[in-house]
């Protein structure tokens, strides 16, 4: 799964900080009896589109292992018409909704033995993306619905009842009956299909090789497929009908990761098929890796030759590749239970990185993965973190463990230890651990156990050190006359001394003097390096700590930051600005390494900065302070964007369109005159390339009179590309005007938006009126109509309070958490508590000290 929508902003533009960690520990684990197994589901499904119910017939393969008279397994939302045995037996069926399950109880006990228990049952379709559910978008023929399921981590139970739970894999059979003029998709390709009347289809897949429940999919729709052959593989990209030119880059692309994966893993992806299929919006989680048929939220997979962007063609190979590589790491090898979901998320979230740099290395996507790692430092240093293993108790818990520790300080971990492992010896383990784990499901020792094998290196001590405690680092780093001093610590938005904690880690460690030879060591506590300085610690930035130098030695790298490496110096700006918010160090450090930069710097790192300071900025509150702020940063920023140019041209990287784009974007929401005023211009001519015509679309939204957002809302309105709608709404939601603001939160509460996007709305209208959105859109939040799944409300609730800066905004959202979140689920949201005091603490400590470094240097 791919988690692009983040539910909480600790600083906007710094790097998400998405911290919602498990919560405390119920009494027991939330798993069934293992006196009962599953080995085949003969699964049918005859959905009503119109009415948004569906009936079911379900053939359990089950392997009694001793005799009982009752049988427990998950069931939620579902109504079971007809429980039988083979030997001809019925069972009653009692309901616990809490946990999601039913027990089946028999008269006389079940002897050991396979059995086949047949259940009729029906439920509902829903219109949250999750579960078994409706998409509703007007297509170039009127009204469509496309139906699909969703199921990470625990919606399996929502659509046929069955074992629930990663480790327990059973072969799957699934037939549904489908209008005659739609496609029906499952994980395996069409077996048969039968004409049941004129408009109606009976249609059976082959069967699959076991997998878990969670990666089950079904879905129905109004599509087209356009597909290759791949290494014996049919490979096809699924679209709505007339969105065929919109596939053509994700199948390209698709067909070389195949390839490539195929090789890195040494064992091929092992259907016959793998499908890519796109929502007519977006679904909860962003995208989901369901074995051999995809499903990806519209953008995540779409790319319009005509209106994409750079950025766009960017975004839509990683999406393809995290989930493509699930297809392996997740699916074929499974984690055994939700604890270590990070052996899933954190190693997609680092392949996509590492292909993208084998396949497109003028992307330079691992500089770009700086900001990844810098949103799970960031999760991490609050004190609400937990450790990147976990103990998942409840399902409400395996919701919550989808987070920046997972997904960002998972992949930065990974990164770390692929680099102490080395590159042949980490894809040697990888291929050794697929061969020995294949179908089957793993702990994440017995990932790391075969790196430190192929390595010869002591992997799982320094991988538990990082894993099994949670915190982020901080390396001391102090010049003395014999060298240069490091001594460990660890790094926490409380400040010093704001964490008693005595972990301590083993730390590979780079050590560079920019004038001789860089060394390298497995720093334990403390250690002093016979270097020279100036000295970069971290060089190349891989190990997953923070660097905090005395003055002296942080005096002697700032004149040199324009000849360091790219990596280096967003390492050096993104310590500076965590150190100086959390007052390690003065912010001021942030603000005159970013003057140094020099404005022909990598593209990339000057995105970084344009990203630090927009979150700055959102910091203030409007007056003197903040115009003197944005004038800092115009002053920053322009020479960056002057020698970009304000058009592309035809020698300049990749990356120099998106770099030029943020600029743009940055300069306009400072309120620089020149941007946007040819924001405007650009909008009201309908003029200027894809790129520039939605930076322009983000300023003038922004910036918006009354008439310009009617004229944009009917635009949404009247385009039935789901994928255009979606653009201009997103501009919207960032209008600064609070009357108009107050009036998108009436649109993005309704279904004139495409499906599932409401959430990802949410996020840019709360960073520009906090209180706003806790007022009219919180209290909404568990409406039916508008559709969000609990877990998800709370998330959303959490972020949304979690962007003020006035302290009585905690006593809100205690209030919220009492009255609406159960115990087991309570957890994640201190960190949004803690993001509000330290919203408190820089407005009133940490900008006074940048506002007299400002004033200070235009003197």
């Amino acid at each position: 799964m791919h988690r692009s929508i983040t539910l909480s902003y600790l600083l906007a533009g710094a790097s998400i900080a998405a911290a919602f960690p498990a919560a405390a520990q119920s009494a027991a684990r939330e798993v069934l009896p293992d006196t009962v197994v599953p080995s085949h589901y003969e699964l049918a499904i005859r959905p009503d589109l119109d009415a948004l119910t569906f009936t079911g017939t379900n053939a359990i393969t089950v392997d009694v292992r001793k005799p009982t008279n009752d049988i427990v397994l998950n069931a939620d939302g579902l109504t079971f018409d007809s429980v039988r045995l083979d030997t001809g037996e019925t069972a009653t069926a009692a309901y616990d909704q809490e946990l999601g399950r039913a027990t089946l109880h028999f008269a006389s006990p079940v002897a050991p033995g396979q059995h086949v228990i047949t259940i009729d049952y029906h439920g509902k379709i829903g219109r949250q993306t999750l579960g078994f559910f409706a998409m509703d978008y007007e297509g170039a023929a009127g009204k469509r619905r496309t139906l699909a399921t969703n199921l990470e981590p625990t919606g399996a139970r929502q659509v046929f009842p069955g074992w629930d739970e990663p480790a327990i894999k059973a072969t799957y059979t699934v037939t549904v009956d489908a209008p005659a003029d739609r496609m029906a998709l499952s994980n395996m390709p069409v077996a048969r299909t039968v004409a049941l009347s004129p408009v109606t289809n009976r249609v059976t897949f082959a069967q699959s090789p076991k997998m878990s429940s969670y990666l089950f999919f079904l879905g129905i729709g109004d599509w087209e497929r356009v597909h290759q052959t791949i290494d014996g593989v049919d490979l096809g990209v699924v679209v709505n009908r007339g969105d065929t030119d919109k596939a053509q880059y994700s199948l390209a692309e698709a067909g070389k990761l195949l390839n490539w994966y195929n090789d890195y893993f040494g064992v091929g992806y092992p259907l016959p098929k793998m499908d890519l299929i796109a929502a007519p919006g977006q679904i909860q989680g962003g995208s989901m890796e369901n074995w051999g048929a995809i499903f990806y939220s519209q953008d995540h997979l779409l790319f319009d030759p005509q209106a994409g962007t750079e950025g766009d063609r960017q975004l839509v190979f990683l999406v393809v590749a995290h989930e493509m590589a699930h297809q392996w790491f997740g699916d074929l090898v499974t984690m055994s239970w939700w604890d270590d979901l990070w052996l899933n998320e954190g190693f997609a979230r680092w392949m996509q990185t590492y292909v993208a740099d084998a396949l497109h290395p003028e992307w330079q996507t691992g500089l770009k993965a700086q900001s990844i790692f810098e949103s799970g430092k960031a999760a991490d240093a609050l004190s609400s973190t937990h450790p990147i293993v976990q103990s998942i108790m409840t399902a409400n818990q395996a919701s919550q463990a989808f987070d920046s520790i997972t997904y960002d300080k998972g992949a930065a971990v990974i990164t770390m230890l692929k680099d102490e492992t080395g590159d042949a010896a980490f894809r040697s383990g990888v291929q050794s651990y697929m061969r020995a784990h294949a179908f089957a499901n793993t702990v994440d020792a017995d990932f790391w156990g075969v790196m430190q094998k192929a390595s010869g290196k002591p992997i799982l001590a320094i991988e538990r050190d990082f894993t099994t405690q949670p915190g982020v680092p901080l390396v001391r780093a102090t010049a003395t006359p014999s060298g240069l001093r490091l001594a460990e610590d660890r790094f926490t938005f409380q400040g010093p001394g704001g964490d008693a904690s005595s972990s301590r880690w083993r730390i590979p460690l780079t050590v560079a003097p920019l004038e001789g030879k860089e060394q390298h060591l497995l720093l334990s506590n403390a250690a002093t390096m016979p270097v020279p300085t100036p000295a970069l610690v971290n060089a190349g930035q891989t190990a997953y700590a923070r660097v905090l130098y005395d003055d002296v030695a942080f005096a002697t790298l700032v004149p040199r930051l324009p000849r360091m490496a790219p990596v280096d110096q967003i390492g050096l700006l993104q310590d500076a600005r965590a150190l100086g918010l959390a007052n390690y160090a003065p912010t001021s450090r942030l603000l005159a390494l970013a003057a140094t930069v020099p404005a022909t710097a990598e593209p990339v790192v000057w995105e970084r900065i344009a990203g630090m300071l927009s979150g700055l900025d959102r910091t203030y509150v409007d007056g003197p302070q903040r115009v003197a702020f944005r004038g800092f940063a115009i002053g920053v920023l322009r020479p960056a964007l002057d020698s970009l140019g304000l058009t592309a041209s035809p020698s300049e990287s990749p990356n120099a369109p998106i770099a030029r784009a943020t600029l743009i974007e940055t300069l306009g929401s400072f309120g620089d005159p020149q941007t946007v005023a040819r924001a405007k211009a650009m909008i009201e001519k309908d003029s200027g390339t894809p790129a520039e015509q939605r930076s322009a679309l983000t300023i003038a939204a922004a910036k918006a009179s009354p008439e310009f957002f009617d004229a944009l809302l009917a635009r949404a309105r009247s385009t039935n590309d789901p994928l255009v709608k979606m653009r201009i709404y997103e501009a919207l939601a960032g209008v600064e005007d609070r009357v108009l603001a107050r009036r998108m939160v009436d649109v993005i509460l309704s279904d004139e938006v495409p499906a599932g996007t409401n959430v990802a709305l949410m996020f840019p209208l709360a960073i520009a009126h906090p209180s706003l959105a806790w007022d009219f859109i919180v209290p909404r939040l568990a409406d039916p109509k508008v559709g969000i799944e609990k877990t998800t409300q709370w998330r959303i609730a959490g972020g949304i309070a979690g962007l003020s800066s006035d302290e009585a905004r905690i006593a809100d959202l205690q209030k919220y958490i009492d009255q609406n979140v159960p115990e087991d689920a309570r957890q994640p949201l201190q960190g949004s508590l803690e993001s509000i005091r330290l919203r408190h603490r820089l407005s009133t400590q940490v900008l006074p000290e940048m506002d007299a470094w400002i004033a200070r240097s235009a003197r």
